[in-house]
């Protein structure tokens, strides 16, 4: 299954993804497939982040109604500005504000906008700060992301980001092992992937790196757990990039574990 129809994706569509462990992989895999079926693709944050590899990169200014994108055809990255970030990566770019990434999804230049809303520092896990993530109001799907690799790791920096925000919500405390539910809980809840989401958008949690038998059925415990949390979300996926993996999980499978 192609990730676009597993997230249901129309022809028009702007999805924002918050989380950590496969964001920027996820955003990459939709730009070749919405680009194959024929969609002007566009790729943009309102943070930070790397330029995309396979993508040209467009810099324009938030003032200058991007009358200059029409001179890049899609797919193509948009951001306002280069930075410089030696600590972590040798290129960087600066993003938008929610109000500008809003207007560009109106502006109909492309088929789908795919927003990166925050930021992870590479871990596999995270919760949200009380300023993040900034999801623009247009956002018809929101893709809150963990990584299976996360699941019985010590919820400590090495492998979560803001894991004092995970114990919050989990009742976790720091250094304890996370668990399939406590990833489960947090994709879910509205301070962890449901924060900021608008109220009409589709919340679709995913869980990647499940490239083995083994963690593909533990990526499945997190979503049933997952969905079993709030009404709000009918289905979750499970990817592994590295192995071809794309599977969506159901809250009809939810309704049958709890049978």
């Amino acid at each position: 299954m192609h990730l676009a129809a597993a997230l249901g994706l129309g022809s028009s569509a702007a999805v924002a993804f918050v989380g950590a462990g496969g964001k920027k992989t996820a955003m990459g895999q939709l730009a070749v497939e919405g680009t194959n079926d024929g969609c002007a693709v566009g790729y943009t944050t309102t943070t930070a982040m790397p330029p995309p590899p396979d993508l040209p990169l467009a810099l324009t200014g938030p003032d200058e109604g991007h009358t200059d994108l029409e001179a890049h055809d899609p797919p193509v990255a948009i951001a306002r500005e280069s930075v410089a970030d030696p600590a972590r990566v040798d290129r960087k770019v600066r993003g938008f504000e929610a109000s500008v990434v809003e207007q560009l999804s109106e502006a109909g230049l492309f088929d789908w906008l795919l927003v990166k809303a925050d930021g992870a520092r590479k871990r596999e896990f995270k919760a949200p700060s009380e300023r993040e993530p900034v999801v623009p109001s247009t956002a018809s799907h929101v893709v809150p992301v963990a990584s299976v690799a996360a699941v019985g790791e010590a919820l400590t920096t090495d492998v979560v980001h803001r894991p004092e925000r995970v114990a919050d919500i989990t009742g976790l405390h720091v250094g304890d092992t996370i668990t399939r539910e406590a990833v489960g809980t947090v994709l879910t809840h509205p301070d962890g992937g449901r924060r900021n989401a608008p109220a009409e958008a589709s919340v679709i949690p995913l869980v990647n790196k499940a490239d083995t038998e083994t963690q593909r059925r533990t990526a499945r415990d997190v979503l049933i757990h997952a969905l079993s949390q709030t009404e709000r979300c009918s289905r979750g996926v499970i990817t592994s990039f590295a192995s071809d993996v794309c599977e969506v999980v159901s809250a009809t499978d939810v309704q049958e574990v709890q049978r």
